[in-house]
C-alpha cells in the first residue's frame, strides 16, 4: 500500500511524496522507492485526490512489474529491445525490428518513457527523411565483371555458390548495378582480384522512403501500446499525439487481361519446367512467393486437385532460406485449381523425380520442397524474381513483381465475377478491407493506363 505525504513548498503550492515498500532483490529485504506528484494549479480538491491515488496505484504497480530500474526511469531504446525479445513475433518480423533499433537508439532510445513526446518523434521521422541517412552509407559498382569472368572461364552460378552471394546479387553486379561493399568483397575474394581493381565505392545519398520511415512510426507505436497497457505511460504518445509520416501510395502492378494471356502464352512455351510451373502457380492460386516456395509435394492432393498451404518460406540473417508459419490464421487455406494446372504439376513431378536421381548421394533436399535449387535445397525467393523478370523482359511485357501476379490473380477473379468474401478466402488475406483497398488501387490504375490493343 502506498504512503502519501503531503508537502507545502515555499511559493505555498501542495506537492505529494508517494512512497513504496518493495523487494526488489527477491531475498525479503524490502528497500523504500518514492516519486513526487504535483497537481496542476487549477484542480479541485476533489481532482487531486482522484489523481492522487491513480498516481500511487501506477506508480506501484510499475515496481511490482520490474518496469522502474533502481535509479527510477526505464528508457525508451532499452523497454523496446526487451519487448522484440518477448514478444511473439515471426523470427523474420524480430529480425527485421532488431535493425530498426540502431538509429531508434541513436536518436531517441537514451530517452525516458514517459518522458517521451510526440515532438522527439516527429522530429526522429523528419530526420529519417533527410538525405545521406540511410545506413548503407557506400556501394559498389562495375563494369569489368562480366569479362573477369570470361577470362577465369567461371559460371555465374558456380561463382555465387563460391563468393556466397545470390544469383541476383550477381546478375545486378554484371549489369552495372550497385551492390553492398560487403557483396562486392565476396565476389572479388572468390575471383582471387583486389576489391580497388573490380570495384568502385560510391557515396549513397538516397534518402529513406516515406514506407520505410512509416515502418519506424508502426513499431515504435505497437511499443508504447504495450506500455500503455502495462500502465508505464497513461496514453500512446505515437498513435494519440504524433502526426505520423506520409506513406506513398504507389500505382499497384498488375498485368491486365489481355498482359495476362501473353504472360501466360510466354510460360506455356518456356522450356525450363521449374520456371513454368512455379510462375503459373502464381498466377493461377495468387499464392504469396513465400508460401509458394514453403510446398512440399504432400501438401498436393492431385486426386481432389487441390493445394494445400499450410507454411511459407523466408530469407533468416545468417541462417539462409528457412521454414516459416504463413503471415496469419487465415493464410492457412486449400485452394482449389484446374486440370491444366495439375497437368502441369505431374510433368513437374517427373522431372523433379528424375532430376533427384541424377544427383544421388549428393542431394541435400530434406522436406520433398517442390522448387528446389539444383541440389534440392531450399530456394530462394530472388531466384522467382530473376525468373520472371527474364520472361517478361523476352516478350516485352510490362515489368511486375512475383507479388504483382497475386494482384493479378484477384483482379481477374473479381473480374470474373467473384465475390469479395469468397475471393478473400482463396488469397488467405486477413481482412476483407486489405483486399478491397488494395483491388480498388488495381482498378484505379487500371481504368488510368493505357488499354493494351
Amino acid at each position: 500500500m502506498p504512503n502519501i505525504t503531503k508537502r507545502i513548498n515555499k511559493d505555498g503550492s501542495a506537492s505529494y511524496l508517494i512512497r513504496v515498500y518493495v523487494d526488489i532483490t527477491g531475498n525479503g529485504h524490502q528497500v523504500i522507492k518514492s516519486m513526487t506528484w504535483r497537481p496542476a494549479d487549477n484542480m479541485k480538491p476533489s481532482a487531486v485526490e482522484k489523481e492522487l491515488n491513480r498516481q500511487a496505484t501506477l506508480f506501484e504497480d510499475k515496481l511490482k512489474q520490474g518496469l522502474i530500474s533502481v535509479g527510477g526511469a526505464v528508457h525508451f531504446g532499452d523497454y523496446a529491445r526487451e519487448w522484440i525479445e518477448l514478444q511473439p513475433i515471426a523470427p523474420k518480423t524480430r529480425e527485421l525490428y532488431l535493425g530498426l533499433m540502431d538509429r531508434i537508439t541513436t536518436a531517441i532510445g537514451h530517452i525516458r518513457l514517459d518522458k517521451l513526446t510526440a515532438h522527439h518523434l516527429e522530429q526522429f521521422y523528419k530526420n529519417l527523411s533527410e538525405p545521406g541517412v540511410r545506413q548503407r552509407a557506400e556501394y559498389a559498382v562495375t563494369n569489368k565483371l562480366a569479362e573477369i569472368m570470361k577470362k577465369q572461364i567461371i559460371s555465374g552460378a558456380a561463382l555465387a555458390r563460391k563468393a556466397g552471394v545470390s544469383g541476383t546479387t550477381l546478375t545486378a553486379a554484371k549489369k552495372g548495378d550497385h551492390i553492398r561493399p560487403a557483396k562486392a568483397e565476396a565476389i572479388c575474394k572468390a575471383l582471387n582480384c583486389p576489391l580497388d581493381k573490380l570495384f568502385t565505392l560510391k557515396r549513397d545519398e538516397k534518402c529513406l522512403t516515406g514506407n520505410t520511415i512509416a515502418h519506424y512510426h508502426r513499431f515504435i507505436s505497437a511499443v508504447l501500446m504495450t506500455a500503455k497497457k502495462q500502465r508505464l505511460v497513461s496514453f500512446n504518445v505515437a498513435s494519440e499525439q504524433c502526426t505520423p509520416p506520409k506513406i506513398e501510395h504507389k500505382e499497384a502492378k498488375y498485368l491486365d487481361d489481355n498482359q495476362a494471356r501473353q504472360f501466360l502464352g510466354a510460360l506455356i512455351n518456356t522450356t525450363d519446367i521449374r520456371v513454368k510451373t512455379s510462375l503459373i502457380l502464381l498466377l493461377f492460386s495468387g499464392m504469396r512467393c513465400g508460401e509458394l516456395l514453403g510446398l512440399s509435394w504432400p501438401d498436393i492432393d492431385f486426386e481432389k486437385k487441390m493445394i494445400h498451404i499450410r507454411r511459407s518460406s523466408q530469407v533468416q540473417k545468417g541462417k539462409g532460406v528457412t521454414e516459416a508459419p504463413t503471415k496469419n490464421k487465415f493464410s492457412v487455406r486449400d485452394v482449389r485449381l484446374s486440370s491444366f494446372v495439375f497437368e502441369l504439376l505431374a510433368q513437374y513431378r517427373v522431372w523433379w523425380n528424375e532430376h533427384r536421381l541424377q544427383y544421388g548421394a549428393d542431394w541435400k533436399g530434406e522436406k520433398e520442397r517442390l522448387f528446389i535449387q539444383d541440389n534440392g535445397l531450399p530456394l530462394y525467393p530472388d531466384t522467382i524474381n530473376s525468373w520472371l523478370k527474364k520472361v517478361l523482359e523476352r516478350y516485352s511485357l510490362p515489368y511486375i513483381t512475383p507479388h504483382s501476379l497475386r494482384h493479378t490473380f484477384c483482379t481477374l477473379e473479381l473480374a470474373a465475377g467473384t465475390d469479395y468474401k469468397t475471393l478473400q478466402s482463396l488469397s488467405g488475406h486477413a481482412q476483407a478491407s486489405t483486399l478491397v483497398n488494395n483491388m480498388a488501387m488495381c482498378l484505379k490504375a487500371h481504368s488510368e493506363r493505357p488499354q493494351t490493343p
